[in-house]
Parts: structure tokens; sequence; C-alpha cells
């Protein structure tokens, strides 16, 4: 009868398949930090927004994190972090825009 290797005996392509999901999404944030560190200041800048620095934060991390990700688009939009890089943007601008609109 065959032994079945145990999971470190395992090619690492097979053992990428057993990966749970915060290992994936390390994995991921990995990959493109800039992005999620752009949305997550353009999240903080939308809630939060003292003199819009954080949203300007977020809209300048978010757009290194959106040319990164097409230097790593072998990887997929997914795991080259183009979404999470275009959603900073979005609420950054909407965080400006909202600071602005309480100014006037």
């Amino acid at each position: 009868m065959a032994r079945t290797p145990v999971a470190s005996q395992l090619p690492e392509a097979a053992a990428n398949l057993r990966m749970t999901r915060k290992e994936k999404d390390r994995e991921l944030r990995r990959n493109n930090p800039m992005a999620y560190t752009g949305i997550v200041l353009a999240l903080v800048g939308f809630i939060f927004n003292p003199f819009a620095i954080l949203s300007i934060l977020g809209i300048v991390f978010s757009s290194i994190g959106l040319s990164k990700s097409f230097a790593l688009v072998d990887l997929g939009p997914r795991a080259a972090g183009r979404r999470a890089a275009i959603v900073g943007m979005i609420l950054g601008i909407l965080g400006i825009v909202c600071f602005v609109w309480l100014l006037g």
C-alpha cells in the first residue's frame, strides 16, 4: 500500500492549494502593499478627515499601488491589488470633496 505524503512533502504548488483564507490575504497584501496602505489611509481619511491630509496620502499611495499593479499584471488583477488601489483613489477623492464641501 502506498503512503500518502504529508503537506510538508508535497511540492510547493500543491501546498498553495491548501492555503487558508488568512494566508491567501496575507500573500496578496505582500504583493502590493502600497495599494492596501492607500485604501486604509483613504478610508480613515474619509471617516476622520483633519485638513484632508489622510485623503491626500491615500490618493498618493493608491496611485503608486496602481502603477505597481501594472508591473504585477502576470499575477492577475486581484493579486496585483488593482481593485484596492482604485477603491483607495475613489475614497481619497470623495474624502477631499467632502472636506471642501464642509469648508464651503
